[in-house]
């Protein structure tokens, strides 16, 4: 959930005192956010679900504080005298590498449209099954320890053909955006 003054400052805007689940669809519509973000942002989701108490990321919040009028998440901080917060304790959904069997297969999703399908070899090390719109591709090696649903993906190497092509970051905007074991 945000600081109950950004919040005010959404529902100021919005001209609404208060806000419920189905105000949410429309009030996402006028920022340019999913739903379920707005939902997470004013604590609407499930008393007990991990997503109630966590902040969104910056990315997400410069795109509230550009329809709040201000040039980006930091401004708006500034303006309402609060800290950047660059450091939280968080609930992470995401799936770690040592704790994967041999033969898992994971799909990830990021934008624009982007999805990578790998089969988990051991030792930190995945192959490439399926790659729509992504730099790697089918047949990459690539190593990672973990994987962090809205977070960026961090590769340390990438073997194709026999050769390193190095580190490699994907989702660097947004951040993952869908993350699933298949099999």
């Amino acid at each position: 959930m945000l600081s109950q003054t950004i919040l005010d400052k959404i529902l100021a805007k919005y001209g609404k005192a208060t806000i419920y689940s189905a105000d949410c669809a429309s009030l996402a519509g006028h920022i340019g956010v999913s739903e379920t973000t707005v939902k997470r942002m004013f604590g609407l989701v499930g008393k007990d679900s991990p997503e109630r108490n966590r902040t969104p990321h910056n990315s997400t919040m410069d795109i509230v504080a550009k329809w709040l009028g201000y040039e980006s998440y930091k401004d708006l901080l500034r303006e309402i005298g609060e800290g950047d917060f660059s450091s939280e304790f968080t609930s992470l959904n995401k799936i770690e590498a040592k704790d994967l069997t041999v033969g898992t297969q994971i799909q990830v999703r990021y934008e624009p449209a982007r999805i990578i399908v790998m089969t988990y070899l051991g030792d930190e090390k995945f192959l490439v099954n399926e790659s729509k719109n992504s730099k790697l591709q089918k047949g990459d090696q690539i190593r990672l320890t973990s994987l962090v649903l809205e977070h960026e993906m961090i590769v340390s190497e990438v073997v194709r053909d026999g050769r390193s092509l190095g580190g490699y970051r994907a989702a660097k905007d947004s951040g993952l955006t869908a993350l699933e074991i298949i099999v």
